[in-house]
């Protein structure tokens, strides 16, 4: 047997495809920031801007319930034309996946959904919240390499604290040497970035961190309530996306104004820009679309696997900077960077990669005993065990039945 195995599971397509858009999309964020995504000039309002876009894609899963609605009904029909009895049970499943039935929603549920819209309204907000307090900071002043790279180990772990708090998901032999793995990685990288810092932007970047590193607490918290919303409500994924961006907006439509009469109102280039109109709403749509796209991934990857899981999508990030970082160095000479400090960060975020696929059981160690409670390995045994049984009560009834035969001949010779 292979000291590690790869644990193949056809939902890692959406993880897959996550890091590829991921990548792809921060890439331009790091590098191309002024040129593509400063659609105003005051950084606070930018970052509002991007709140109200993201609720936007959010709203875009009502072309998926629509679509999956539709074509339940199509399927429907057609069943009822085969056979009237099967239309009247499959016709019940609506929003429910995987389910025989529709089941009410409780006040709980609605609880646990205003609470998810609130949480994801002050995550998405921390931008936001930093530039307007510290009206000296800009874009390109502060580490956000620095910040991502704490934020994701951050979120890494209170992913797994909230999954055994919440959740009361058991951890094994392995879990606890993914997060030790971790935990190493984590102490590494703090130092390897403050270097990475330097000297000028090094007070304004900690209160940078200090600000926006509530995320990397909240946004684990939310995302374990989902996992608790799917498991205990039997809620569409699709649905529940919807339900979040009608939450979201109803807060935005309460929200906004205020912001604007009261703490903008002395702000006179508000809407001022030095992009092209045309350009402006180009750029807001793809933005709109990638967003769509990655947040439907990322609630797929919650609802077939766990909240834990989206740590190995939220590396994405961590690698992406690094990539970002050694492109600048190469192609802009005045750029003061050390490059080993990016390769340090690119061999650590695998390190804490490694971690995450052995906690998620994705790649499993088959020696001391680390494979012992993995539930792949779990099901191996149960059907082992299964068809041991299965071998026993056959060559039982086979030792009866030559006991029947030996008897019958007995009997017939006496």
């Amino acid at each position: 047997m292979s000291f590690i195995t790869f644990n193949y599971n056809k939902n890692l397509k959406y993880a897959i495809i996550y890091w590829a858009l991921e990548i792809i999309t921060r890439s331009f964020m790091y590098l191309k920031w002024d040129q593509y995504y400063n659609i105003v000039i005051n950084d606070a309002i930018n970052e509002y801007i991007y709140v109200i876009l993201l609720n936007i894609s959010d709203l875009l899963a009502g072309f998926l319930v629509l679509y999956i609605k539709c074509s339940l009904k199509k399927k429907n029909i057609i069943q009822n034309t085969e056979n009237s009895d099967n239309n009247q049970r499959n016709s019940k499943i609506e929003i429910i996946e995987g389910k025989g039935k529709v089941v009410p929603k409780s006040r709980s549920f609605i609880y646990k959904i205003i609470f998810i819209c609130a949480l994801d309204y002050l995550n998405r907000l921390a931008f936001f919240i930093f530039y307007q307090t510290n009206s000296e900071a800009n874009h390109d002043n502060i580490s956000h390499k620095a910040l991502k790279d704490i934020i994701i180990h951050l979120d890494i772990i209170a992913r797994y604290f909230f999954s055994i708090l919440i959740l009361k998901a058991k951890v094994y032999k392995h879990h606890k040497l993914a997060i030790i793995i971790i935990c190493i990685g984590f102490i590494i990288l703090i130092p390897n970035d403050i270097i990475s810092i330097g000297i000028e932007n090094m007070t304004l970047t900690y209160i940078y961190i200090g600000t926006i590193s509530y995320r990397g607490i909240l946004f684990p918290l939310q995302d374990t309530i989902v996992k608790k919303l799917f498991i205990e409500d039997y809620i569409m994924s699709e649905f529940f996306m919807l339900l979040r961006g009608f939450g979201e907006f109803i807060i935005i439509v309460i929200v906004t104004p205020f912001l604007y009469f009261f703490v903008w109102k002395n702000i006179d280039d508000i809407f001022s820009t030095n992009q092209n109109l045309g350009f402006i709403i180009l750029i807001m749509l793809v933005y709109i679309l990638q967003s769509f796209i990655k947040a439907y991934l990322l609630i797929k990857v919650i609802y077939y696997f766990s909240s834990q899981s989206v740590s190995f999508l939220v590396i994405s990030e961590a690698i992406t900077g690094s990539i970002a970082e050694i492109i600048k160095f190469f192609i802009s000479e005045n750029y003061d960077y050390h490059i080993f400090t990016s390769l340090i960060e690119i061999i650590v975020v695998l390190i804490s990669t490694f971690g995450t696929l052995i906690y998620d059981e994705i790649l499993i160690i088959n020696k001391w005993g680390f494979d012992t409670n993995v539930a792949a390995k779990i099901r191996s045994r149960a059907r082992s065990d299964v068809y041991s049984i299965g071998y026993f009560e056959n060559e039982s009834s086979e030792i009866e039945e030559d006991s029947k035969t030996s008897s019958l001949s007995e009997n017939t010779y006496e």
